[in-house]
């Protein structure tokens, strides 16, 4: 319902009758769906006491019209259009039309001629186009209100200010969201407005900022130029010359530098804004006598340096947020002089540097006679220690939000004292022990957040959630409780958003859910339950828009179809026992996770339902379940995914070209299934890629040259065990962004590229952290994080969170020859290599060494010949090196790196010495090999006890000296060494 404004009159005071006629004429212009003027009725009836009319106690004239609904519902805005039988309202001074939607149209030019008008107020109302000039003939106006809808698609804007010269009363301006990127004049305009006190200019588009040589603005006291485009260099520095300004708001401009020393000028000031621009530096000295300031923000800059004690001298503060400055330090937590701010209510120094005891914090702030702290935001500061009683002393705290923090130790039974408590956040610390029962008595508790703690425990709804009557979230998933509840049990009716991840609450499905009817966000994944899902749950699930019960043990089949809540929906019951056939899904449905289960069947109904349907589908996960046949083509009305995962499953024929229309696609895996032909050459539209993991198929032809031309967003390839033949196309190398390379298991020849040295990703870690992995959110969580296996120091493993750090390239297994390039060596970022089981020769580069990232090098089974570098003892982060199954020679270079491997990474070299190996350096004979190396040389060691030496030639040197017996000896030597 909208409040409209009524006023009580003198006896015998009733509307004129023009006047009352002029309002049925407005009101008949007027779309008013909700009936809000529908008591203005009745041909004899008294304006002068119809809502919204005030009218002059002694005339009976109209003088205001309250027809402005700001808060209203979008069905409760007036429509349609001003009617111009307001002129005929002649003494009225007040007209209030803010807050409705008028869709667009102009504002009424013949307001301009309403000269008696002093307050006009069209704030939000959905006007478009240019702001009229004659508003100028105004001239008794003294508050106008202009300001533009945000959200609506109407622009309001102005393409100069001059006509505000004929208004020289005006006290009152706001054209916040009104585009003045034309009005060139804003500045020399507004300062011909000598009674301005409060000034508006919020969000404008004001670029430019030109010098004042004379400030007139003398009365200004109310100054916003928040959210403008000033500029890095373009503060406003005729704003420090309003020494009467006891308001200002600077937020969102991306001004640079420190905090202008202009500023200190204005004492007066009361309310002080800063947020959200790139000001550094530290916080200076002369703000801390500002004796008069009660509200300073400096959320969101780049400051940095130690907080002094004298911001104990703001003692009329009573909100101060200086929130994610990173750099900001508290050295050795808030300092004593806190105990002066007796008058705070709002703490908000989430994202500084405290390193501070939560209890000694606790401490300080309690030291008021009366704390009346209502608000405390301390999330990401360092805090450390265990929650006191000292939390008891605050008692009006409404809002606490400690999260991210090092917080230990239980929660204190004290905590069920603060009464006044609606929100509060603890997750992502290390707290433990259980909910403690008082919590139960926190009656106005509205929102809880206690995820990733190691609480644990059974909690009892019936003491713990005893009068949490308003409860609408409990969020406390990553805790290992168990939720044990008795069969009577109510939950909080408002209660709509419940996460309690790997809390125990099965096995049997939870009934007490039935009751929960504004239950939107769900979470109730890896709880243990083991039991069917019941018909009155699939009856209400429309009704969420986030629904994740993966990792249980739920059987049974889903119902024929699922319909979604709105738009940014997600359901997840992968990683459950559910079978059948696939459900068909509602078009708005935005993501789907059914992988790991036990569903059958082909994709033909699921994919194909109505194939003109654009789907809003942006997330879809099938892989890990037993579905058959071929992916059908019509996957055009899917364009929207984001993700797109069948891998795991038992899919053959061909990728299907309608794969080419998803050109939104970021990640699209389809390994693991029997997929063969080749990879169809619409992929090549799909150019927003940024993952594809066609792996472990039967896939085959030559390895397509517009991957390089077209996919160039591309961070992981992998197309492993595939049939893949032919040379690798350099246009691969374009790929700079290119992390993971896996063509492994495939029937690849030719030379290795030089211009593998182009995987500048691979090369530096800067650019791909840029980029940043995959994430998604729906439903409003973080619902997807990229994930990639990868085959490294012999094993299978997984990276999820921690694969945008993650260089990785494997060709192993295909018929590669040539050398190793030397180009690879600016591969400095790269943690994994493998190029073993090909034909590769030459030398290993002497300069290995700058591959200085290397974790894993496999190079076994190749004929890489020479000399293991030296430089390989310096590769001090590799945990696994295979060289073994080459033509290597030589000692194995002494270092304790390459000694911590054992002979397995070497063996096979048969010229090769020295440890690990269990073969001596010592003693060498050489024997020409034909055709055994580039060089025809083979180094044998040979290590002989000289007592040996001497008995052996006192035995055969007879033999020796007898001429037929010596050729018959040494063409013996001679016919072991080709052997050899």
């Amino acid at each position: 319902m909208c409040l409209f404004y009524y006023a009580t009159f003198g006896a015998g005071s009733s509307c004129i009758q023009s006047e009352r006629e002029a309002l049925f004429r407005v009101k008949a212009d007027l779309q008013d769906s909700s009936g809000r003027l529908s008591p203005w009725a009745g041909s004899n009836g008294d304006c002068c006491k119809w809502p919204g009319v005030v009218c002059d106690n002694v005339t009976g004239h109209v003088t205001e019209l309250h027809l402005g609904c700001p808060k209203c519902p979008e069905n409760s805005t007036f429509k349609g259009k001003i009617s111009p039988s307001l002129l005929e309202l002649k003494q009225l001074s007040h007209l209030d039309l803010s807050g409705n939607n008028f869709q667009g149209i102009p504002i009424p030019g013949f307001i301009s001629s309403m000269s008696s008008l002093k307050y006009l107020f069209l704030d939000g109302s959905g006007f478009g186009g240019v702001i009229p000039h004659q508003l100028g003939n105004l001239s008794n106006l003294q508050q106008l209100g202009l300001r533009a809808s945000v959200y609506a698609p109407y622009a309001l804007y102005a393409d100069n200010l001059q006509w505000l010269s004929g208004l020289p009363s005006l006290e009152y301006l706001d054209l916040s969201h009104v585009n003045l990127s034309s009005a060139s004049d804003w500045l020399n305009m507004i300062n011909t407005l000598p009674s301005i006190t409060e000034l508006y200019l919020s969000s404008c588009q004001i670029r430019h900022n030109p010098p004042l040589a004379k400030v007139n603005l003398s009365l200004l006291s109310t100054l916003a130029l928040d959210q403008n485009q000033f500029g890095p260099t373009s503060f406003p520095i005729w704003v420090s010359h309003m020494k009467s300004l006891t308001s200002l708001n600077l937020a969102q401009n991306n001004l640079r530098g420190t905090i202008p020393g202009e500023l200190q000028n204005l004492t007066s000031l009361i309310y002080l804004k800063l947020s959200s621009n790139k000001f550094n530096g530290s916080l200076p000295h002369w703000l801390f006598s500002f004796h008069h300031l009660q509200y300073l923000n400096i959320y969101n800059n780049n400051l940095e340096g130690r907080v002094p004690n004298s911001i104990g001298n703001l003692t009329s503060l009573v909100t101060l947020d200086l929130s994610y400055n990173r750099g900001l330090r508290f050295e050795g937590g808030i300092p004593a002089s806190f105990k002066s701010l007796c008058h705070l209510r709002a703490l908000h120094l989430s994202g500084t540097r405290l390193n501070q005891s939560v209890s000694e914090l606790l401490e300080i702030l309690g030291e008021c006679p009366s704390t009346s702290l209502q608000r405390m935001a301390l999330s990401e500061c360092q805090l450390f220690g265990q929650l006191s009683e000292e939390i008891r002393k605050f008692t009006r705290l409404s809002r606490l939000s400690l999260e991210a923090n090092s917080i230990s130790g239980p929660l204190p039974m004290s905590f069920g004292e603060l009464k006044s408590l609606t929100y509060v956040t603890l997750d992502r610390n290390q707290i433990n022990g259980t909910i403690p029962t008082s919590f139960g008595e926190l009656s106005e508790l509205q929102w809880v957040d206690i995820s990733l703690n190691s609480m644990e425990g059974v909690i009892s709804p019936e003491i713990h959630f005893a009068k949490l009557t308003k409860l609408s979230r409990f969020s406390a998933s990553g805790n290992r409780m168990t939720l044990k509840v008795t069969p009577d049990w109510i939950p909080p009716e408002p209660l709509g958003i419940l996460h309690l991840n790997s809390w125990y609450v099965g096995p049997a499905f939870p009934k007490w859910l039935q009751q929960l009817q504004y239950l939107g966000s769900l979470d109730l994944s890896n709880s243990g339950i083991s039991e069917t899902v019941p018909d009155w749950f699939w009856a209400k699930h429309s009704q969420f828009y986030y629904l994740n019960m993966s990792h249980n043990q739920i059987p049974g089949r889903v119902p024929s179809f699922i319909l979604a809540h709105s738009a940014d929906t997600l359901f997840d019951f992968s990683w459950n026992r559910l079978e059948g056939r696939l459900p068909v899904i509602s078009s708005n449905l935005t993501a789907l996770d059914l992988s790991s289960n036990l569903f059958t069947g082909n994709l033909i109904k699921f994919l194909c339902f109505n194939p003109t349907q654009v789907r809003e589908t942006q997330f879809l996960n099938l892989q890990d379940n037993l579905l058959s046949g071929e992916i059908p083509d019509c996957l055009r009305s899917w364009k929207n995914l984001l993700v797109l995962r069948l891998a795991s499953n038992n899919l053959k024929g061909k990728i299907p070209r309608s794969i080419g229309s998803l050109t939104s696609l970021l990640s699209l895996r389809l390994q693991n299934n029997s997929l063969a032909s080749e990879i169809p050459s619409s992929l090549s539209n799909c150019t927003s890629l940024v993952s594809i993991d066609l792996a472990d198929n039967s896939l085959e032809g030559k390895l397509p040259e517009w991957i390089g031309e077209s996919l160039l967003r591309l961070q992981i390839i992998s197309f492993r065990g595939n049939e893949f033949q032919g040379n690798i196309p350099e246009e691969l190398c374009r790929l700079q962004l290119l992390q993971i390379l896996d063509l492994s298991h495939n029937f690849l020849s030719g030379k290795l590229p030089e211009c593998f040295s182009n995987f500048s990703a691979m090369a530096s870690s800067s650019k791909i952290e840029a980029e940043g992995v995959i994430a998604l959110f729906f439903g409003g969580m973080q619902s997807f994080v990229e994930y990639q296996f990868l085959v490294t120091k012999g094993q299978v493993k997984g990276y999820s969170t921690i694969l945008n750090y993650v260089r990785s390239l494997d060709l192993s297994w295909n018929k590669l020859s040539g050398k190793f390039p030397q180009q690879m060596m600016k591969l400095r970022a790269l943690q994994y290599l493998n190029l073993s089981h090909n034909r590769l020769s030459g030398e290993i580069p002497g300069d290995i060494a700058a591959m200085g990232s290397l974790e894993s090098l496999d190079l076994s089974g190749n004929r890489f010949s020479g000399k293991i570098p030296p430089g390989m003892a310096s590769l001090t982060f590799l945990n696994l090196l295979n060289l073994s199954h080459n033509n290597l020679s030589g000692r194995i270079p002494s270092s304790t790196q390459l000694h911590s491997f054992d002979s397995s990474s070497f063996i096979g070299n048969i010229a090769l010495c020295g440890r690990p190996l269990n073969v001596s350096c010592s003693t060498r004979y050489i024997f020409i090999v034909p055709g055994s190396g580039e060089d025809g040389l083979v180094w044998l060691s040979v290590s002989v006890l000289a007592g040996f030496l001497v008995g052996f030639w006192g035995i055969v040197g007879s033999i020796l000296g007898c001429t037929p017996w010596r050729e018959l000896y040494f063409g013996f030597l001679d016919h072991m060494g080709l052997k050899l």
